[in-house]
C-alpha cells in the first residue's frame, strides 16, 4: 500500500517519519512518498525524515518530490499537514487580531478564521487531485489546522472519499493520565466530545470503576498534565470535567491576551524567529552527507518552540520539558503514536480483531443532539474490524452545550464563507464567535484580512 504526506517538508516531518517507519508493518505499507511544494523545505527536513525512516524501514521505497500527481498516484492513504502562507502568516493573523485587541492565535477565534482562509482552498485542489489520481478506496486523514473547519470543508466540498480529522491534543492529555491513576493506559477510558480545539473529557473509568472523583482530586493532575493551565475550581464548575489546553484561551481571556499583548514578540514571530536561526545554521552544512550534525541542529532549535509552548500566553513553564536526543537516540527511542498514531489505529483496525477507543474529527450524524448531523464534531469513537462508532457521552452540562453551539455556529458559517468566497457570511462567522461576538469587530477584521493575497477575489 502507498502511503502520500502533503507537506511533507514541515519542521515536524522527522516524527511522522518515524512513527510510519515503525509501524509499516501494521498497514502493510510497501511506499511512502513525502509531497511538498518547497524544495528548500524538502531539502532539509523531507532530508531528515528520509534519512529517520529509511534506518527503521530501508526495505520499504520511500521519496521525497514536489509533483503532487506524481506523489497521489495510487495512493490509497493521504496524510495533510499543510501550513499555507509559512510564518509570514501566522504573524500577520496574529498582529492583525491584536491591533484589534483581541486574540488572534492560530486556530481559535479570529486568527484561526484567517488560517482558515488560507488552507481550506489549498486542501480542496489536493481533495480533487485525490479524486482523479489516488487509489478508488483511498482514505484522507485532515492533520492541518485548523483542522474541524478544514475538515468540514472537506466533507461539505463534496469530497467522495473516506476524511477523518486528527489532533494530537486529546490523545496527549489522555495518555498522561494513566500515571496519576496508577493504571495501565489500556484500562483506562474516557469520554471526550466536542469540536476540534474546543472539547472536554468526562466519564474516566478504569476496568469500569468510575475514578472521577480521584483523578481531579490529585494535585498532580494540575502540575504534572496539560491541566496545568487550569484550576481545580474551574474544573468543578465544568461538573468535573477536565479541559482541552486550547480552552484556556476561553476560560481565561483576558489573561491570556493581557499577557500576549505584553510579551515581546507573539508566538509566530518567535516560531519564524527559531526557524530563521535554525535554518541558517542548516545551511552551513550538507544535509544529506552529515545527517546526524543535521539532526543535532534540527532538534536544538524544535524544542526551543516546543518547550516554549503557551508559556507568553499562560505565564508558566511546561511541567515536561524535552531534552534533546542525538539522532541515534531519537531512533531508537520507542514510538509513542503520538502524531500519526491515531490514523495508524484506524487504518490497523480493519484487519484487526481487538478494539481501541480514540479520538477523531468526523460528522455528527446524531451523536451530539444539539447539533446538526453534518457538523464535523470532535468525539471518542470506539475503533474495531466494523468501523468507528462514535460514543455518545452521558453528560453534557448545559454550559458546554451552549458554548459548543456557539462556536459550531461559527464554524459552520466561516466553512460556507470560505467555500463562497462570500465577504458578509465571513463577518456573520465572526460575529458569530465569542471570541470576537462584534459587528463592528468583525467588520474590521474581515477587510484586514482581505487586504492580502489569500482575501483577493472575494
Amino acid at each position: 500500500m502507498k502511503l502520500t504526506v502533503l507537506g511533507g517538508g514541515g519542521v515536524r516531518s522527522a516524527f511522522l517519519a518515524k512513527s510510519l517507519a515503525y509501524n509499516a508493518h501494521r498497514i502493510g505499507l510497501k511506499e511512502v512518498v513525502f509531497l511538498d511544494n518547497s524544495e528548500h523545505n524538502l531539502a532539509i527536513f523531507g532530508e531528515i525524515a528520509r534519512y529517520v525512516f529509511k534506518t527503521i524501514r530501508p526495505d520499504i521505497h520511500f521519496s521525497l518530490t514536489t509533483d503532487p500527481v506524481a506523489a497521489l498516484k495510487g495512493a490509497g492513504f493521504v496524510i495533510t499537514t499543510l501550513r499555507v502562507g509559512g510564518d509570514e502568516s501566522r504573524i500577520h493573523d496574529e498582529r492583525v487580531a491584536l491591533e484589534h485587541n483581541t486574540l488572534g492565535q492560530e486556530t481559535t477565534g479570529a486568527g484561526g478564521f484567517a488560517m482558515a482562509m488560507r488552507s481550506i482552498p489549498a486542501i480542496l485542489d489536493y481533495c480533487r487531485l485525490i479524486e482523479e489520481h489516488a487509489a478508488p478506496d483511498a482514505i484522507l486523514f485532515n492533520f492541518t489546522n485548523p483542522s474541524g473547519l478544514v475538515t468540514e470543508a472537506i466533507i461539505k466540498s463534496g469530497f467522495k472519499r473516506r476524511v477523518y480529522g486528527i489532533c494530537d491534543a486529546p490523545s496527549e492529555l489522555i495518555r498522561e493520565l494513566p500515571s496519576i491513576l496508577g493504571c495501565d493506559e489500556r484500562d483506562l477510558q474516557v469520554e471526550c466530545y466536542g469540536l476540534n480545539h474546543f472539547s472536554w473529557f468526562t466519564n474516566f473509568t478504569v476496568r469500569g470503576e468510575d475514578v472521577t472523583e480521584k483523578l481531579i482530586a490529585s494535585p498532580e493532575l494540575y502540575s504534572h498534565t496539560c491541566m496545568q493551565y487550569f484550576s481545580p475550581e474551574l474544573v468543578k464548575q465544568c461538573d468535573n470535567q477536565l479541559l482541552n489546553e486550547y480552552l484556556y484561551y476561553y476560560y481565561y481571556r483576558e489573561e491570556a491576551l493581557e499577557a500576549i499583548q505584553k510579551a515581546p514578540e507573539t508566538r509566530g514571530e518567535q516560531i519564524a524567529r527559531i526557524n530563521h536561526a535554525m535554518r541558517e545554521e542548516l545551511a552551513t552544512i550538507d544535509v544529506k552527507a552529515n545527517p546526524a550534525a543535521a539532526f543535532d541542529i534540527w532538534m536544538k532549535h524544535y524544542l526551543q518552540r516546543e518547550n516554549s509552548y503557551m508559556q507568553s500566553e499562560s505565564q508558566q513553564e511546561k511541567f515536561n520539558p524535552r531534552e534533546p536526543l542525538t539522532l541515534q537516540q531519537f531512533i531508537e527511542e520507542p514510538d509513542t503514536g503520538g502524531y500519526a498514531g491515531v490514523a495508524l489505529d484506524i487504518l490497523e483496525a480493519v484487519n484487526s480483531d481487538t478494539s481501541k477507543r480514540i479520538v477523531v474529527s468526523l460528522s455528527n450524524n446524531g451523536t451530539l443532539d444539539f447539533l446538526q448531523p453534518d457538523d464535523v464534531i470532535e468525539i471518542s469513537c470506539d475503533l474495531s474490524k466494523t468501523g468507528l462508532q462514535p460514543v455518545t457521552p452521558k453528560h453534557v452540562p448545559v454550559a458546554q452545550k451552549n458554548m459548543i453551539a456557539c462556536v459550531k455556529e461559527y464554524e459552520r458559517l466561516a466553512v460556507a464563507a470560505i467555500l463562497n468566497r462570500d465577504r458578509q457570511l465571513a463577518v456573520r462567522a465572526l460575529m458569530a464567535h465569542p471570541l470576537v461576538g462584534s459587528w463592528s469587530l468583525a467588520n474590521k477584521l474581515v477587510a484586514a484580512y482581505h487586504s492580502d493575497t489569500y482575501g483577493k477575489g472575494w
